[in-house]
């Protein structure tokens, strides 16, 4: 049998990677990618709390659902994803058919009368999700600059954000003009997603030697490659994930002191903002500081958020706990990710994030399905008890990790 090798030209000049804005293009495009794809997601997710209650006729236990099944769903493509990628070395072809199947599912709610119709369309958008993620997360890591890891990550999380910021506020306007209208926002919002596709195509792939781990499709063996210390990250980051409560129901406090379901919208864009004004400073700081104290301050924020809605009786007090949720997400979301980075080699990356996301997934999986139940068969005040507690212990174990790791602090 014969064996085959790709060797670059000796002598051919590297070409300088292209900028735009002073930033390398693969990260300013993904940006606008994640700016067009939230924007018409969170469109949809923020209009969800208002779409179950007053069309579905259901409660955070059915919204919890749909949102834990649905995310993990994704969760084993989020492995695959990310180990074929490592196997191919193509990574942009992942990203344009995981866009492409969560935008193109968008206009279909307009049809849906009931909450299983729903979880349907949903799957599909997170399996999409599940598909485009861990090879993204490559493309960012492997463009970004020595020593900018966290902030290249920031960035990509900032314009995430912003689009998460217009989102909720288009979904609330068309609400506010045109009272349950919710067949003009998901058109809308699938009109939008249209342009995070066509971002796609200015993205350029980027080659990553493979290694024998590298290609080989993962089993349960593949684990063994990982260090000790990025193991333990894994299951703090599980915890962790399970102890944080879905956003979705989380909003559902807005109901609780009076406010119709039109302003459900407008509480999620005070989560974006926050998270958005936050997050290009926060993976800024991970890189000064190091990633685990940035992480650790953002589920102490989590922990404060918890009991901040627990006592909100006002609007200002439930602004003011979204706020610290929103810095919570821009603590820890980009961080987390740029910790994987600096824990794995470039030739096991795809494998650590596909392994990263699922493992998040999972988490957010249970804290959906089991979360939604505690909150509207055991109280509100349950939910964020069993947060808490998970949280702590999620703390504990990462503490372990780094201090096994002390070089990726």
């Amino acid at each position: 049998m014969l064996y085959f090798s790709y060797m670059p030209p000796a002598h051919k000049a590297e070409t300088p990677p292209k900028k735009l804005f002073g930033m390398n293009r693969n990260i300013f495009m993904l940006g606008l990618t994640s700016f067009f794809n939230d924007f018409s997601n969170e469109m949809i997710l923020s209009s969800f709390p208002a779409f179950f209650t007053s069309v579905l006729k259901s409660g955070a236990a059915s919204l919890g659902l749909v949102e834990g099944i649905a995310d993990g769903a994704a969760n084993i493509l989020k492995i695959y994803s990310g180990q074929l990628s490592d196997r191919l070395r193509k990574r942009r072809i992942f990203i344009f058919i995981g866009y492409s199947m969560s935008v193109i599912v968008r206009p279909f709610y307009i049809f849906m009368g009931s909450v299983a119709g729903v979880l349907g369309l949903r799957v599909i958008d997170r399996v999409g999700k599940g598909i485009r993620e861990a090879p993204r997360d490559v493309i960012i890591s492997v463009s970004s600059a020595p020593g900018e890891i966290g902030r290249s990550f920031g960035y990509h999380r900032a314009m995430d954000t912003v689009g998460g910021i217009l989102g909720p506020l288009t979904a609330f306007l068309i609400l506010w003009q045109w009272p349950g209208a919710f067949s003009t926002v998901f058109m809308t919002a699938f009109v939008i997603g249209l342009l995070s596709v066509i971002t796609i195509l200015f993205v350029k792939d980027v080659f990553i030697a493979p290694s024998l781990n590298g290609s080989r499709i993962f089993s349960f063996s593949t684990i063994k490659i990982l260090p000790p210390r990025f193991k333990i990250y894994l299951v703090s980051i599980f915890i962790l994930s399970i102890g944080s409560l879905p956003t979705a129901v989380l909003l559902l406090s807005v109901l609780s002191i009076g406010m119709s379901v039109a302003s459900i919208p407008l509480f999620y864009m005070v989560y974006g903002l926050s998270f958005a004004v936050f997050s290009y400073g926060a993976g800024k700081l991970s890189d000064g500081i190091g990633t685990s104290r940035v992480l650790v301050f953002g589920y102490v924020l989590l922990m404060l958020s918890y009991l901040m809605f627990a006592l909100s009786q006002t609007i200002p007090t439930l602004v003011i706990a979204f706020i610290t949720l929103g810095i919570f997400s821009a603590c820890t979301d980009s961080t987390q990710r740029a910790f994987v980075a600096k824990a794995t080699p470039e030739s096991e990356r795809g494998t650590a994030y596909g392994i990263f996301n699922a493992v998040v997934g999972f988490g957010v999986m249970f804290a959906g399905i089991f979360g939604g139940y505690l909150w509207q068969y055991a109280g509100p005040l349950t939910a964020f008890f069993a947060g808490i507690l998970l949280v702590v212990i999620g703390l504990i174990l990462f503490y372990i990790s780094s201090k096994i790791g002390r070089n990726i602090a």
